[in-house]
């Protein structure tokens, strides 16, 4: 999946300076996709560890999880701190930090709520509000997966919040697409592809599958036929849910080998640097280097740059310190694991 999630990465990188596809925003789309392949991974590393009674299962995910996002996450800060400190122009750090803005920052899920406490006028990482839904997603887990009907629940629950808020009973761009509320059932879907392509025979997981990818089909087509009803994001979300599961499901079957699996791994691991560091990218050359940008090509480089000194000067030293003494983890899992 590593060459997906880069793509996706530089999906939400462009949508950022400004280019759209057919007017449609392919970062809103790429978000959804990466919140499949989130549940795929939490489910796959969740039943690695069924040996353990639940709190020790749990505490185990937790730290694993830990290990995968906070070493990048703070790395990446740095810079968007630099670019505050050198006193980068943008709505995003444009308000005076009091305390509970650099909590905000250091904590992640806050950034989720800005619609509420205003955390998105000092965000260091803007992109880092979806990463606050996916660490709800996260801690949840431990609850959603002890019990056989719980994530059926917690999908139709989270689905008819999501309905709401496209018949704008609730707001359609925050509960239809920042909110967990609203796209725990995302999250879910991806757990539910790990659930079906372990099982040989058809599976009501997949039948489910079916029956949401179909719905999503048909809601794209009436959204695209009728332009009056597209509301922020709405179509996007659709279309996302429509693409990710087919493609997904497919990637998750490929098996590369030799220099393709190394350049997958790869592609994999500077992907979520690229997600978190091209708005500290933008941010610095607009004050040292403005001619360079709006260029696309400079920002995704910087950011590739960035991400590659994160991953092989914090991520691998501490994974290869720390995250193989996680029981049931090895170290070419800890290194190559998403």
């Amino acid at each position: 999946m590593g060459f997906l999630r880069f793509f996706l990465a530089i999906m939400v990188l462009i949508s950022h300076m400004g280019t759209t596809l057919e007017g449609l925003n392919p970062g809103v789309v790429a978000v959804v996709v990466f919140y499949l392949l989130a549940g795929q991974v939490v489910y796959r590393l969740w039943k690695r560890r069924a040996d353990l009674p639940l709190a020790q299962r749990a505490w185990w995910f937790y730290q694993d999880r830990l290990w995968r996002i906070a070493p990048m996450y703070g790395f990446v800060l740095i810079f968007g701190f630099l670019a505050w400190w050198a006193g980068s122009h943008s709505y995003f750090i444009s308000s005076r930090p009091e305390l509970s803005d650099w909590l905000n920052n250091l904590l992640v899920i806050p950034l989720n709520y800005y619609m509420f406490n205003g955390a998105d006028t000092f965000t260091l990482l803007p992109p880092a509000w979806s990463l606050g839904a996916e660490l709800q997603f996260y801690l949840l887990i431990p609850v959603l997966l002890s019990g056989s009907c719980r994530l059926a629940l917690a999908c139709l629950a989270s689905m008819t919040v999501f309905v709401l808020a496209q018949t704008h009973i609730l707001n359609t761009d925050v509960f239809g697409y920042r909110l967990l509320a609203g796209v725990g059932f995302i999250f879910i879907c991806g757990c539910w592809l790990e659930i079906s392509a372990s099982k040989k025979q058809t599976s009501p997981h997949l039948v489910a599958l079916v029956a949401i990818w179909l719905g999503m089909g048909l809601y794209v087509c009436i959204l695209y036929l009728n332009p009056a009803s597209r509301q922020p994001f709405n179509l996007e979300v659709a279309l996302g849910l429509f693409l990710g599961l087919p493609a997904v499901s497919l990637l998750s079957r490929w098996k590369p080998k030799g220099a393709v699996l190394a350049a997958q791994r790869l592609t994999g691991a500077l992907s979520y640097g690229v997600f978190l560091a091209h708005f500290p990218v933008i941010w610095l050359l607009d004050l040292w280097l403005p001619a360079l940008s709006g260029n696309a090509l400079a920002v995704i480089l910087g950011s590739t740059l960035i991400a590659l000194g994160g991953h092989l000067g914090v991520e691998r030293p501490l994974w290869a310190r720390y995250r193989p003494f996680l029981p049931g983890r090895s170290s070419a899992q800890a290194t190559a694991a998403l």
